[in-house]
């Protein structure tokens, strides 16, 4: 019988994070674009409060008494926890009105962000070793963007566990259903742990009751949650992977490899029987 898994990260991200638009603002996740009006013309600028870099596009449908000092289109990262200028304009009559038809895109990450060496531990915790049942370049749904990803076959409620330290950058919770309806493409809950070197690694599938919060600074072997059956998935299993992109490409997927308890490589072929990883032990606070 042939195993469906899902392609789930590639469009839950944009219906948790909706953006926000005003009369001077557009918001995405943790970061904003805005604009300010001077005699001389006005700026735009893009305010990154997330713990990983930030690409956003700005372009113009259409502008009033304005031209841009420069190209009309700009593509900037904005490194974590700043704010830069992405592009200014000049009035071309002083005592004219302004206005201006604009395009926005803000994406999580940065395509020109380079990754470390790490080794990555097992995903995942319990008392058995768990099959790999898609691999890289696996040919149901690891295509294309998604390639460089893995799916690990477990019973629900398998605990999952941080496969690398890092700070909690997406929660989504609450869903309790799973098959291969179109309509659940959406719904699954999942983790995103951004990681120092920029890099961010997708936990899907997880069972609702997801035990970390946005913000929340986690250790490898942390507890996440438990493995579920949610979203467009065939069977219970774990979704993992690691990029340097939330949605864009390139970058959404990287490869990466693991280690086990051992700390010896992990054989990520398909079929493989890999051993789950050992928890960490919870502090007071943490339980």
């Amino acid at each position: 019988m042939r195993r469906l898994f899902s392609l789930i990260p590639l469009f839950v991200f944009v219906s948790c994070t909706p953006a926000v638009r005003g009369g001077d603002f557009q918001c995405a996740w943790r970061v904003c674009v805005t604009h300010d009006d001077s005699d001389a013309g006005r700026s735009y600028t893009a305010r990154n409060s997330e713990p990983v870099p930030v690409t956003i596009s700005l372009g113009f449908r259409t502008l009033e008494n304005l031209r841009p000092v420069g190209p009309d289109h700009v593509d900037m990262v904005i490194p974590p926890q700043s704010s830069a200028v992405l592009m200014r304009l000049e009035k071309l009559n002083p005592d004219g009105p302004v206005g201006a038809g604009v395009t926005i895109q803000i994406d999580l990450g940065s395509s020109t962000n380079q990754a470390d060496e790490y080794v990555y531990a097992v995903p995942f915790g319990g008392d058995e070793p768990r099959e790999l049942v898609q691999g890289f370049n696996g040919p149901e749904t690891h295509l294309g963007s998604m390639r460089y990803s893995l799916d690990f076959a477990m019973p629900e409620g398998t605990p999952i566990l941080a496969a690398r330290e890092g700070q909690v950058l997406l929660v989504q919770d609450g869903f309790t259903e799973g098959g291969t309806d179109p309509e659940l493409l959406e719904r699954a809950n999942l983790v995103v742990v951004a990681h120092r070197d920029g890099s961010m690694a997708s936990y899907g599938h997880l069972h609702r009751g997801v035990r970390v919060r946005v913000g929340q600074q986690v250790r490898a072997g942390q507890l996440l949650g438990y493995s579920g059956h949610t979203g467009f998935a065939g069977q219970p299993h774990l979704h993992f992977h690691v990029g340097n992109r939330m949605l864009g490409e390139p970058g959404r997927t990287i490869p990466i490899t693991m280690r086990d308890r051992e700390g010896d490589p992990v054989d990520l072929t398909v079929g493989t029987l890999v051993e789950p990883s050992i928890p960490m032990m919870r502090t007071p606070s943490e339980r």
